[in-house]
């Protein structure tokens, strides 16, 4: 077994907690915590790291508590980039680095967090204290319902190990970001090309490489993309994938110019 293999399924002990599996202090979410688990699709099997994780500050001042969500919440910035690092290089191959952090990016930033915890409702779970005036917009505020997330994460982490949290954020971070999908869609033209042309009957694309420019250690590459013999898109890129995606993009632009779709049907 790898170290990664290991760390991945390692469940770690949860050294937050001054008193392993204690019950959480606060009655109202020992009530609630059936519902909140069920929502978030996590048991826990110690509620009072939960319960950290959904305490603000107004509230451990007022009870006398040492501890908020602040610190897990550290914890919980670095497990999620982590999880979602590794799901899009593993997820996305053909990707260069500078395309995947623009996608991390998308996943980890505050407003995104923000609309999962609305989602989710995590706002009406959040301990504040009663003196608070404005507590309403405490539990409503983006940077705080994304702290609180990220909180969770790192609750979920120190309850459940790596695999836990990976599974929580697969399910709520990543993979109904309608922004994330609809660019990564967009994106991917070398699979739309291919698809174009197999609906077509034309064949399967290829790409030429036609003139590399730049020192060695930095080269820039102008690359063609041919179809059914005749050369139909250009593209120019730091890496030949970034080239030929950009020369699938091209030929894409330009598809219905330059077939007549009826004219390249025939019988199979």
């Amino acid at each position: 077994m790898g170290w990664l293999d290991w760390f991945r399924n390692k469940r770690p002990t949860p050294v937050l907690s001054a008193a392993p599996h204690s019950p959480p202090a606060n009655p109202d979410l020992l009530r609630s915590a059936p519902e909140l688990q069920t929502a978030i699709g996590y048991q826990f099997s110690d509620l009072f790291l939960l319960e950290k994780a959904l305490t603000h500050t107004s509230y451990a001042a007022s009870q006398e508590r040492a501890y908020s969500y602040e610190r897990l919440e550290f914890l919980g910035d670095a497990v999620l980039e982590l999880v979602v690092s590794s799901y899009l290089f593993q997820k996305h191959a053909d990707l260069n680095e500078g395309t995947l952090t623009k996608f991390r990016t998308m996943l980890v930033n505050t407003l995104h967090l923000a609309d999962r915890g609305k989602d989710l409702q995590i706002g009406k779970w959040i301990l504040t204290a009663k003196s608070v005036s404005n507590s309403t917009q405490v539990i409503t505020s983006n940077s705080i319902l994304a702290d609180v997330m990220e909180s969770l994460i790192a609750a979920i982490y120190m309850d459940g190990g790596l695999a836990a949290a990976t599974q929580f954020i697969q399910r709520f971070v990543i993979t109904d970001h309608p922004t994330y999908i609809d660019e990564l869609q967009s994106f991917n033209f070398k699979g739309q090309l291919i698809e174009r042309c197999q609906r077509d009957n034309l064949g399967t694309p290829e790409y030429e490489i036609t003139k590399t420019t730049g020192p060695d250690h930095e080269p820039n590459y102008i690359m063609q993309v041919v179809v059914n013999g005749d050369v139909v898109g250009f593209g120019e890129g730091r890496s030949k994938k970034e080239a030929s995606q950009l020369a699938a993009e091209d030929a894409l632009k330009n598809w219905e110019a330059l077939f007549d779709r009826g004219s390249h049907q025939h019988e199979l």
